[in-house]
């Protein structure tokens, strides 16, 4: 099972302020490569992946799905979920991704920025497979391999008078990392960009897209140059979109 740190008071404080303020790396790097990627989901079934604060279930909302389910480990997260969301096409539940269970079958799987919190990534793309219906989609983000690479605790490179640059040290030692995030030690998985794409063709999955995530126009417009230059440097994030074949 993944490690649940939403569910420590202190963190998930501190996190709710990150993920809602409106020039968060999420608003506006992640969740409009998303936006683009997401198939057609009007009259069908989705399941959406460590759903966190439902953001992203609020947006599918407007495309007239038959049916959304959230899953997310962590119960402040659902519950906060909950509060932003009142629909009878959308359900909740309190569960980590590999435990899931349901005889229902799904025409498309999203998941944004859960994937790198579980260890088991084969199993993880067993199971998506399982739930999707023949020809449905799979669409996540994860941390970019990029960014999660080095095992050192600093996790730059830095020049003088240049961009920090990440340290791509110990890219090809596909295991666990350790970083301090909001004072918390935090858990997550690195893996080569060949295994996140690799294990979804050993498993039946045809990839239709894989973006490096870089600036947006929303993080042209809202942020200063120092930090679209960052972006421009560093890709924080990889979607993929594959298909069930």
């Amino acid at each position: 099972m993944a490690q649940n740190v939403y569910d420590n008071p202190e963190f998930y404080e501190g996190y709710e302020k990150i993920r809602n303020h409106p020039f968060c790396y999420n608003e506006l790097i992640e969740f409009p490569v998303m936006q683009d990627l997401l198939p057609d989901i009007k009259d069908k079934d989705v399941l959406d992946v460590g759903c966190g604060m439902g953001k992203f279930i609020g947006y599918m909302l407007d495309f007239n799905p038959k049916s959304i389910t959230g899953i997310d480990i962590s119960n402040n997260m659902i519950q906060y979920a909950k509060s932003q969301i009142q629909s009878d096409k959308v359900t909740f539940h309190v569960t980590d991704a590999l435990s899931y269970a349901t005889n229902q079958k799904y025409d498309v799987i999203v998941s944004s920025l859960a994937f790198h919190y579980i260890e088991q990534y084969d199993t993880l793309i067993k199971h998506m497979y399982q739930l999707l219906n023949d020809n449905g989609v799979l669409l996540f983000s994860t941390e970019h391999p990029a960014t999660t690479a080095t095992k050192q605790e600093e996790i730059w490179h830095h020049e003088p008078n240049e961009y920090n640059h990440y340290k791509l040290d110990h890219y090809f030692d596909e295991s666990e990392r350790t970083i301090e995030w909001l004072n918390t030690n935090v858990v997550k998985y690195h893996r080569t960009i060949g295994t996140l794409i690799n294990t979804l063709i050993d498993n039946q999955f045809v990839i239709e897209r894989v973006q490096d995530t870089g600036n947006t126009r929303l993080s042209i417009e809202q942020w200063d140059e120092q930090k679209i230059q960052k972006v421009n440097n560093r890709p924080p994030f990889i979607v993929i979109r594959a298909r069930k074949a």
